[in-house]
């Protein structure tokens, strides 16, 4: 796979790094590819562009937005948050991000739980007399 392809804006040939590719958005019949570099709207489908992106580095959120997986902060089941923007997502399209990427949650040790259920040592040998 390449890491770049070429795009044709205004009679040129611009060249998009994947790496650089933040989100691209679905508007109208063109796209607009949002990159480090700036913003840029060819003429093409975001299915067009789904089919030359890697799969493992780009998700659909929504039906018609497309973002890089490693541009993404953080997401609950209603967004997706990127550095300055956010996204709405769907459940379809959330779960298939969820299965594309790598979640750690918190498992609870069963050590752990049963040292937490220990009871807090007694106060024998204690007296409330303050003699002396």
């Amino acid at each position: 796979m390449q890491s770049f392809f070429f795009i044709h804006l205004k009679k040129k040939f611009i060249r998009i790094d994947v790496k650089d590719i933040r989100y691209v958005l679905s508007v109208a019949h063109h796209v607009k590819i949002c990159t480090d570099q700036g913003i840029f709207i060819p003429h093409l489908s975001l299915k067009q562009l789904e089919t030359i992106l890697p799969s493992d580095s780009f998700s659909r959120v929504n039906r018609g937005t497309l973002v890089a997986l490693d541009r993404i902060i953080s997401f609950d089941k209603d967004e997706v948050v990127l550095k300055d923007v956010k996204f709405s997502f769907s459940d379809k399209y959330r779960k298939e991000l969820e299965n594309r990427i790598t979640v750690m949650l918190h498992q609870e040790n069963k050590a752990t739980k049963e040292v937490n259920e220990v009871p807090p040592p007694s106060r024998k040998g204690k007296s409330n007399n303050n003699t002396g």
